[in-house]
């Protein structure tokens, strides 16, 4: 078993994180030591790395948790895990979309502006409101 410093270490964690997917519900409350101290078995720690890998893979933590609970059940249909992937794509491509449009936005505006020693900037002239 693995004191709460520990387990950040070993999952690439913050014990302020630790500490949350406690108080949330994500992870059950671990057992204590003797002297009231968090002890994490190993169980706990597959659990955290899950929920690390999850959110680095872009899902939030309410996805996360499902996810978790999902891989936590036998009986579990491949399809439940694919239709939150799924979910997860078609809102990453969106923000992708978003961000391209303002990407290209500012590249337009950006072509517009002179860039020289003229205060005249068409530029900052795109962000005043008339």
């Amino acid at each position: 078993m693995l004191s709460i410093g520990q387990a950040a270490k070993v999952t690439g964690l913050s014990v302020k994180s630790i500490r949350h997917y406690e108080q949330i519900g994500l992870i059950p409350h671990p057992p204590r030591s003797e002297n009231d101290y968090r002890c994490y078995p190993e169980s706990l720690i597959k659990r955290l790395d899950f929920i690390k890998r999850t959110k680095e893979a872009g899902f939030n933590l309410k996805e996360s948790k499902a996810l978790l609970l999902l891989s936590e059940n036998k009986t579990r249909s491949s399809a439940d895990v694919k239709a939150i992937t799924l979910q997860k794509i078609e809102e990453l491509q969106h923000r992708i979309d978003q961000q391209q449009i303002l990407l290209n936005s500012l590249k337009e505006i950006s072509k517009q502006c002179h860039g020289d020693e003229n205060a005249q900037c068409a530029i900052i002239d795109a962000f005043v409101k008339e």
